[in-house]
């Protein structure tokens, strides 16, 4: 009996401890799952390992949450490509042959009302296009009103498009619409982007006890040598660098850009991108005379976080830019940046094209002054600025977006931290604002590379609003670019792909939304970094937003 008796004990001590087990794994997951959002990102930027030989980091067999997401992003934008086969040059759309005119012209225009032009294909053959496609950049215009703005595109798929612009102004207005590309140009920019990881290599700079090493870089490598892994396994980023001989993973110190000359266009492919075959006007003497008929407008709330943008998002009325869904303020003098950002913290994360807001208020309108910067211009643009004013407490800093940088002289790299990283080690509150961009430096590579960096920046934003919901967070999409740029490389179509990016994964969240690609392409700007009114709207928009 005794003996029995002990048995059932000890099969209900092994029952009891057993289920113990069971129900603290499922109370550790259920409280991981209550406390994800709250906790803190693991400390792992930029830790180099050594690894063996590689191409590429070993695929894992289960998708992460973040691949989900960016093989979601990345379908819904590849479906907005056209995917035609490569065809002889003659056969491709040209701008010279092609045509446009008013939709069911009227003897009168009123402000407020719809305007339509119509656009039909030919190639250089002088045949009818039967298929959609092309980059079309539309604008409406006067240059005397100091007046402009974007016309959205509908793509009927059979050579033929509708131009769609919304009457703002009374006066003349002209229509412009550049072929950019044609659509079998288009086709063969999506497969060069994505038939390698970029075309743009790297070099890092080693140093240990005096000794100095370079060596090569890159998204991905293609070596048996042993290789550096710097890999940030909270953001799922990493880098690679073929390993110096006698150096440590640790010893990178500086980074720069090597122009590869990588191409993965066909020749026939490159005739499409000859400059004279770039940016080529479609309709040329199209122009209607607009009148204020007395129609009343509706009254616009102030510019505010949270916000959605349309497309077109505004146009341009005596040089000054003015959202279609919101009243924008107007920001042109010290005074009035000032009354924005005293006693406030601005954190500008991103490329040269935000280094431009610190260099605005410090070099421009002057009221801050660089703390430990004594340069002007464009010098050394890769550095970390930071800016005071102590009297009216303000401070400002610019700094990069972490990897990639297309800096062709070497820059510290040891600062460097991805933007979401940057957003995740910030305090926030009601006296913070985070201003941020990319883009340009993204171009090179593929577009899944970009999408997860957005994703991050998203996600990193949507824990600074749990813990910080006060602070002010705006995007800037990117400006358009010289129209000589490289098409393969750093050209607008990638540009556009990218902005369509932003607009799709920062939908939905609490942040203004400044569309500086609409201004620049509605100003016709031709140049990264654009000049007066342009620029000046830019910034009016973006503190409207903040303040």
């Amino acid at each position: 009996m005794a003996v029995a008796r002990n048995r059932v004990i000890f099969v209900v001590a092994i029952v009891f401890l057993l289920s113990f087990l069971s129900h603290r794994n499922i109370l550790q997951d259920s409280l991981r799952h209550l406390l994800g959002g709250c906790i803190a990102p693991v400390e792992q930027n930029n830790i180099g390992q050594e690894i063996t030989g590689m191409t590429m980091p070993d695929d894992t067999p289960r998708k992460s949450n973040l691949q989900s997401q960016i093989d979601a992003v990345f379908i819904r934008i590849q479906n907005l490509i056209p995917h035609v086969p490569f065809t002889p040059f003659n056969e491709s759309t040209s701008g010279r042959h092609s045509t446009a005119f008013i939709v069911n012209p009227r003897e009168q225009y009123c402000v407020g009302d719809d305007f339509v032009v119509q656009l039909i294909m030919y190639n250089y053959l002088g045949n009818r296009k039967t298929y959609g496609g092309d980059f079309i950049r539309p604008r409406l215009f006067s240059k005397k009103l100091g007046a402009s703005m974007s016309g959205r595109v509908e793509d009927f798929n059979n050579g033929s498009y509708h131009v769609h612009f919304t009457l703002y102004w009374a006066g003349k207005a002209k229509v412009s619409c550049l072929l950019w590309h044609p659509s079998e140009g288009i086709a063969a920019l999506w497969r060069a982007r994505h038939s390698s990881l970029g075309v743009l290599g790297f070099q890092g700079h080693y140093v240990s006890f005096g000794k100095q090493a370079v060596s090569t870089c890159g998204f991905q490598l293609d070596t048996k040598e042993e290789v550096c892994e710097y890999k940030d396994d909270f953001y799922e980023e990493a880098f690679y660098c073929i390993k110096p001989r006698n150096f440590s993973c640790d010893c990178l110190t500086n980074m720069r850009a090597v122009d590869i000359q990588a191409s993965f266009l066909t020749p026939g492919e490159k005739q499409l991108f000859q400059w004279s075959n770039v940016g080529v006007e479609i309709a040329q003497n199209v122009q209607i005379m607009v009148t204020n008929c007395g129609k009343l407008s509706t009254p616009k709330p102030k510019c505010q976080t949270g916000m959605s943008s349309p497309i077109p998002s505004g146009y341009f009325l005596n040089d000054t830019w003015n959202p279609v869904y919101c009243n924008m303020m107007t920001y042109t003098t010290g005074e009035d940046f000032t009354k924005c950002l005293q006693g406030k913290r601005l954190f500008l994360i991103g490329d040269s094209t935000l280094r431009q807001f610190i260099m605005h208020f410090t070099e421009g309108i002057k009221i801050a002054k660089y703390f430990r910067y004594h340069e002007s211009g464009w010098h050394s643009w890769e550095k970390t600025l930071e800016a005071l004013n102590m009297d009216k407490d303000m401070y400002i800093s610019y700094k990069r977006h972490g990897f990639p940088l297309e800096s062709f002289m070497f820059y510290y790299f040891k600062e460097d931290l991805y933007t979401s990283r940057q957003i995740d080690r910030c305090g926030g509150g009601k006296d913070t604002i985070i201003v941020i961009t990319m883009g340009q430096h993204f171009r090179q590579f593929p577009l899944k590379l970009y999408i997860k960096r957005a994703l991050n920046i998203r996600r990193a934003t949507e824990r600074l609003f749990l813990r910080s919901p006060d602070t002010k967070v705006i995007i800037k999409t990117e400006n358009t670019r010289e129209i000589n740029s490289p098409p393969e490389r750093i050209g607008d179509f990638h540009g556009y792909s990218q902005y369509l990016v932003l607009r799709e994964v920062f939908q939905g969240i609490n942040v203004g939304f400044v569309d500086a690609w609409d201004m620049t392409v509605a100003s016709a700007t031709a140049t990264v970094h654009p000049p007066g009114a342009t620029f000046a709207s830019i910034m009016s928009l973006t503190f409207t937003f903040a303040c």
